[in-house]
């Protein structure tokens, strides 16, 4: 199953052979069908490109849905991404911000980037620059497009990062 995944990821890529979203579509397939997550969760990726002949959003949100509840990490991230903006189904911004948390806590940054993302502008969650100050410090220094846009659109830099103290809400990624 490994195998099968390198070789779909290679053909998806157009690493060292020339790109094929066909073939890379049915190595991934084989490779998911024998339960390898990693391909799995990479059939959704191709699923959710726009640029193949399998895009569909609807079966990426199933796949990552999948995944997602079983506690991979990238797949909640994209769930949140999705239901953020409206792809497979209607836009939840309190249920993306619940995906988010799940990620955020297994230490996927750009999970992370996304809750400061949520929290600067106030979707499904109060307005709270420090907390969105707490989630986006790490991938910005880390060079995380998503954090480095999000600090810099809402100066997270001059807010103090939330504590959190009076609450029991989850300020830490």
């Amino acid at each position: 199953p490994e195998a099968l995944f390198k070789l779909g990821k290679f053909y998806y890529e157009g690493i060292i052979v020339s790109r094929s979203y066909k073939k890379a579509f049915k190595y991934l397939n084989q490779s998911s069908r024998l339960g390898y997550e990693k391909a799995t969760y990479n059939l959704g990726v191709l699923y959710g490109n726009s640029k193949t002949t399998y895009h569909s959003y609807s079966k990426a949100y199933d796949i990552f849905l999948a995944l997602a509840e079983h506690g991979h990490a990238g797949a909640q991230n994209r769930i949140g991404t999705f239901l953020t903006l409206g792809l497979g189904g209607p836009i939840d911004f309190k249920e993306a911000v619940k995906w988010f948390e799940k990620s955020s806590k297994q230490g996927y940054i750009t999970a992370q980037c996304n809750l400061a993302s949520m929290y600067a502008s106030g979707m499904g969650v109060f307005t709270n620059f420090g907390r969105a100050h707490s989630f986006a410090k790490k991938g910005r220094e880390l060079g995380n497009r998503i954090c480095m846009k999000v600090w810099r659109e809402y100066n997270l830099g001059k807010y103090s990062k939330d504590k959190g103290f009076k609450f029991k809400f989850y300020t830490q990624p």
